[in-house]
């Protein structure tokens, strides 16, 4: 009996233990800044499906030899609240030692779902700026030619779209997914995008995006987080408990007052971002 309520109180510390670190990694994020996490976030987009995870990891090594060294970004998971980079040194560090563009959001996104996403139409040519910076490294960088045999494909679902009704902004995001037909062929990935209104402009454009792996009990959100920023992944419950991470962000916000910005799943409205300060 003493033997038996010494094994049942061992496996009581050890399950707590186990909830412990749980409840210290969910919510939780890494800027992957060194081997050990950017080999266990890849090992997960591989097992999910996602495409180009090689290339994918090429990029976050770069990125963490280069920018995250010299921003100091660490190998570990902390409390994404309170996770702060450098981005002066981030842009220093990958500037010293690159003589071309870094990847963006839009971009990395888009790498991860080629082949995993698909469309029936796309336009034939992109002639709006909201995307400049993205096709001008598509166009001139060696590393990111795999893009551009989908180019566009990538100005079709992350270009700007005109708002003809400007009551309802939100819905523009989700007509362009049903117009042009786009779909994405895995059960466990998906796209998550914030969608800016600009007022001034009547437009919509994908400020920022990245993939969702789902998994029973969590979900895994993988992005990089701009041009010369940070690669981040984040562990949560939900997808709320994801979009009030995504909120601490105030660069996703424009004036008080102005609508957005708005958060899709796939082609799905699923709400707005709630400012936080």
């Amino acid at each position: 009996m003493k033997l038996s309520a010494m094994i049942v109180s061992a496996f009581m510390m050890l399950a707590a233990c186990t909830e412990t670190v749980q409840k210290q990694k969910i919510p939780g994020a890494t800027y992957m800044g060194g081997n050990n996490t950017i080999t266990e976030i890849c090992k997960e987009l591989d097992s999910a499906g996602a495409a180009h995870v090689d290339i994918f990891r090429e990029w976050a090594v770069d990125f963490a030899d280069s920018a995250g060294k010299n921003a100091k970004l660490e190998d570990t998971w902390s409390d994404p609240g309170k996770m702060k980079a450098d981005i002066g040194k981030c842009m220093d560090g990958w500037e010293q030692n690159h003589d071309y563009s870094d990847a963006d959001c839009r971009m990395t996104a888009f790498l991860l779902l080629d082949g995993v996403i698909r469309s029936e139409l796309t336009e034939d040519h992109y002639e709006g700026t909201y995307l400049m910076f993205d096709t001008e490294a598509i166009d001139n960088v060696d590393r990111y030619e795999i893009l551009k045999e989908n180019k566009d494909m990538f100005t079709t679902l992350y270009g700007e779209k005109s708002v003809t009704d400007d009551r309802h902004p939100e819905s523009v995001f989700c007509d362009s997914w049903k117009e042009y037909g786009f779909q994405i062929d895995n059960d466990r990935i998906s796209l998550l995008s914030i969608v800016i209104y600009d007022p001034y402009s009547d437009a919509v454009f994908v400020g920022h995006t990245g993939i969702l792996i789902k998994y029973s009990d969590y979900y895994l959100f993988v992005e990089k987080i701009a041009f010369e920023q940070p690669y981040q992944a984040t562990r949560v419950q939900t997808i709320d408990e994801l979009l009030d991470i995504l909120s601490l962000r105030p660069e996703y916000f424009g004036e008080e007052g102005e609508p957005g910005p708005f958060v899709y799943h796939n082609g799905d409205y699923i709400g707005t971002l709630k400012r936080t300060t």
